[in-house]
């Protein structure tokens, strides 16, 4: 259950939220005209020196002391904007922004970029685009009281003027008010330091690289594990927990994103003793994945699963191998399992996830297979597909001679185990036992019925679970609970059940979000939480969901 975001910034930006008034001394005469919207208002009611584009409505508002900007999407789909032509100034390197502004109602559009924001395009003399354009600023969509944000970007060879474009971006709804938008020169040693950022980073990239060799140098130190009743246990006897993070982008990369310094940091920094790594069958045998990418080399792509391998073996800790797939179990998991588990074969550092979300499927076919019905949605045309069910994986893994520990995940994209008591259950006559997987977020409801039942019995892993303060799409807003009261009360049930966990993601992009960007530092809402877990810290389970 993924939400890909995938924002990438340009490594010369900074962002960074202060107060206006906490920046140095503004220019003279100010590079943004009417930037503060108290001059008088220009006949066609939009603000003065600024040109208007509007499906909307834009209007200039007077409330209390202040003068500001309104813009208001009276309709899906809407562009809502105005904007001005600002003069590059000479002799200077880059420039910083600071905005301040409040939103309400703002609800994204068809895609991520369909909110309120600022864009920006720098031109040369003949107003022509040049270079690359900075990051857009945006401007949070929760920003029910006024806010400021301050943003810093280089200036281009060869830039004359900077288009500023202020929008509502095609939202579903909303309104931004914008009380003040200011450009300022920017102090030519920190100009300097940020045209040297993409050389410290290529350095830092340099380094981890190294550090990640050494580390898929070291030998194993990881100890097998065995289902014992409901615990897993290694080969001294002794329960083991496991505990950590999913390291995501193989399954939509064929090169991956930071895998090996995400391992590294999750491992070494975190304290994880496990991290979950999706992969995708398509790239694990060459065949790419869609039409930007037709093929890859196989042997590279499994080469980065190694590594990722070597590196947990060296700290004494897991990999778990997750096949990342959706709907019901087919023939082409079988085909994948029959070849991965026979190159990790006993390799007391790997755990199988069969397969990562089941979903649209009954208990019947999910344990044995058979013929699923689907329905497109446009055509409405009903087809026949053949589903191999889960027993069929793990006899697959069984075939190879492979004892790894295999993990199921179960239907309703992983979250409901109910069935496994009711008659579903598995059978692993062969091997050094069976977990089973419940993956839960913060709008799943009924955790004592879908899930808590089993952990009498089975070993548990809650191969994903996780929340963040953005409203995803597809939840109604007040099915998905604050982080802040969420998160402390699903680690306090994880641990008071015992259960094996790997939190969703370790990767910036991928919501819910544990880190905010590649320095690895912890988002508050989720990320904290769960690093505190790791290095010990104990939660109350306060109220089950």
């Amino acid at each position: 259950m993924k939400l890909i975001f995938r924002r990438l910034f340009p490594l010369y930006l900074l962002l960074a939220a202060l107060p206006l008034a906490a920046q140095g001394t503004a220019p003279t005469k100010p590079l943004v005209a009417n930037g503060d919207f108290e001059a008088p208002t220009a006949a066609d009611n939009l603000p003065a020196a600024w040109e208007g584009k509007s499906e909307g409505v834009v209007t200039v508002v007077k409330e209390e002391d202040r003068q500001f900007v309104r813009l208001v999407s009276q309709a899906p789909n809407q562009l809502v904007l105005i904007s001005q032509l600002v003069p590059v100034p000479p002799d200077v390197k880059g420039l910083v922004v600071q905005a301040r502004f409040r939103t309400a109602n703002v609800k994204f559009g068809k895609d991520f970029l369909c909110d309120a924001r600022t864009r920006f395009s720098f031109l040369d003399a003949a107003g022509q685009p040049v270079g690359k354009s900075p990051s857009d600023v945006i401007f949070n969509a929760n920003a029910k009281t006024w806010t400021d944000v301050e943003r810093k970007f280089l200036i281009p060879e060869g830039a004359a003027t900077l288009k500023v474009n202020l929008c509502l971006n095609r939202p579903a709804s909303g309104t931004l008010d914008v009380d003040a938008i200011r450009l300022s020169p920017m102090d030519a040693s920190e100009a300097e330091a940020l045209a040297q950022a993409p050389l410290r980073a290529q350095q830092k990239k340099l380094a981890d690289e190294e550090e990640s060799s050494r580390l898929i140098q070291l030998p194993s130190l990881t100890r097998e594990l065995k289902v014992s009743g409901n615990k897993l246990i290694n080969d001294q006897g002794r329960p083991v927990i496991l505990q950590g993070v999913n390291v995501p982008s193989l399954e939509w990369s064929a090169k991956g994103e930071q895998v090996n310094r995400s391992a590294k940091v999750a491992l070494l920094d975190w304290k994880a003793n496990v991290i979950r790594v999706p992969v995708s069958n398509s790239y694990w045998f060459g065949r790419g994945k869609g039409a930007k990418e037709p093929s890859n080399d196989a042997d590279a792509y499994r080469r980065i699963v190694d590594d990722l391998v070597k590196i947990a073996a060296g700290q004494g800790a897991y990999l778990i191998l997750d096949l990342h797939l959706f709907g019901g179990p087919k023939a082409n998991a079988v085909e994948f399992w029959k070849d991965a588990a026979a190159r990790y074969a006993n390799n007391p550092a790997v755990l199988f996830d069969l397969f990562n979300e089941p979903t649209g499927i009954t208990w019947d076919l999910w344990q044995k297979g058979g013929v699923r019905e689907v329905k497109d949605k446009k055509t409405q045309e009903v087809t026949q597909v053949e589903v191999v069910g889960m027993q069929a994986l793990i006899d697959a893994v069984r075939s190879t001679g492979a004892r790894n520990i295999v993990i199921a995940g179960g239907v309703g994209y992983a979250y409901d185990l109910s069935g496994v008591l009711e008659g579903y259950a598995l059978a692993d006559h062969d091997g050094n036992g069976l977990v089973y997987a419940t993956h839960f977020y913060n709008w799943h409801r009924g955790w004592e019925k879908r899930f808590l039942p089993l952990a009498n019995k089975y070993p548990i892993l809650v191969g994903e679970f996780g929340a963040d303060v953005k409203k995803m799409s597809f939840i109604p807003g007040n099915q998905q609970e604050n982080p802040y009261t969420w998160m402390p009360d699903a680690l306090g049930m994880i641990q008071k059940y015992n259960l094996n966990w790997t939190a969703f993601s370790f990767h910036p992009a991928a919501s819910p979000v544990l880190i905010k960007d590649w320095t690895y530092e912890p988002t508050p809402f989720f990320g904290a939480f769960v690093k505190d877990a790791l290095a010990g810290k104990k939660f109350e389970s306060v109220k089950l969901r």
